[in-house]
């Protein structure tokens, strides 16, 4: 029999169960186990068996999870409600940048560079900004488990007129793709600096936009409003949590959550095999989703997947092959 054969056999022994002793994340009542995190692992062969592999795939399960669950319930994610506030990060980010083309045009073309480092120092200076002292520690934490409770009002900044606490700087964070989290949490304190800098000088730009009264064009709001719908059928697309396929799964809302279930898991299997690409669901619609569900990633259970994976792997490369 192949060796692959053999490996079939055993994630079939395994299975996807798993109760809450050994579950490694969760979405109010939706469990991930051990084992089938370690299957998913093994799949993606030859993705490194490490514990950020791992956290990751969990992570992929979360929001999908979370996503299939509004679905199931029947909010189908594209009430104006909802694309208001999918809305709101990319809006915000899109203000700064027209404010800051508005200041580099005052600019002559090859001072432009210098200008635009020149302006975020004075402005910083201007503005009396203070980093807190334990700010480094704090975004060091942040980007280590950004969804953990923390006391949000908490002052992380202060400049005139204002201040940026913990719970600014955790949504912006959220936001970020995990592989720059990821990237912060080894960074020298010389670059966590820069970083925190740099989202002090973000909040200031904000707010002088917002005085001078900068707002996206009506056009360009309406092109955000159809990217963020766009999102949310991609995902019914590539996943099979629509609306519609999901109300024929079944008349209630428990079977409907059955069914999502499944998807959810035959997705992440398709495309931890490369049978589907795997496609992530964008920051902009994974941080409303989180915010509103009860979940956890059990950060500190993933070496014990990783060893899980490992078991099952040299039990397969153990066996002759006939």
């Amino acid at each position: 029999m192949p060796k692959h054969a053999v490996l079939l056999i055993l994630l079939g022994v395994v299975g996807c169960g798993g109760g809450s002793a050994d579950a490694v994340a969760r979405v109010n009542q939706r469990r991930l186990s051990r084992d089938r995190l370690a299957e998913l692992m093994i799949l993606a062969q030859p993705v490194p068996l490490t514990t950020e592999v791992a956290y990751e795939l969990a992570s992929h399960w979360v929001t999908l999870t979370a996503f299939a669950q509004r679905v199931a319930a029947g909010d189908s994610m594209l009430d104006s409600t909802t694309i208001l506030d999918l809305m709101t990060h990319r809006v915000r980010w899109e203000l700064v940048e027209e404010w800051r083309r508005r200041l580099v045009a005052r600019a002559r073309p090859p001072e432009v560079a210098g200008f635009d480092s020149a302006y975020a120092r004075e402005l910083l200076r201007e503005k009396g900004a203070r980093l807190a002292q334990d700010a480094t520690s704090m975004l060091r934490e942040i980007a280590t488990d950004p969804w953990r409770s923390r006391d949000s009002s908490r002052t992380l900044a202060t400049f005139a007129g204002g201040a940026i606490t913990v719970g600014q700087l955790q949504r912006y964070v959220q936001y970020l793709f995990p592989a720059m989290r990821q990237e912060m949490r080894a960074a020298p304190d010389e670059r966590i600096t820069e970083f925190l800098w740099g989202f002090v000088l973000r909040e200031l730009l904000v707010s002088q936009a917002d005085s001078a009264g900068v707002r996206l064009s009506e056009a360009r709001y309406r092109e955000i409003q159809a990217e963020c719908r766009q999102a949310v059928h991609s995902i019914w697309s590539r996943t099979g949590l629509d609306p519609a396929s999901l109300a024929a799964a079944g008349a209630t809302v428990a079977e409907r959550e059955h069914a999502a279930s499944r998807r959810v898991e035959e997705y992440l299997e398709a495309a931890a095999a490369r049978r589907v690409p795997l496609e992530p669901v964008p920051a902009f619609l994974a941080v409303p989703l989180l915010r509103e569900a009860r979940w956890e990633i059990t950060g500190d259970r993933m070496g014990g997947v990783v060893e899980q994976a490992r078991r099952l792997i040299a039990a397969t490369e153990a066996r002759p092959t006939p």
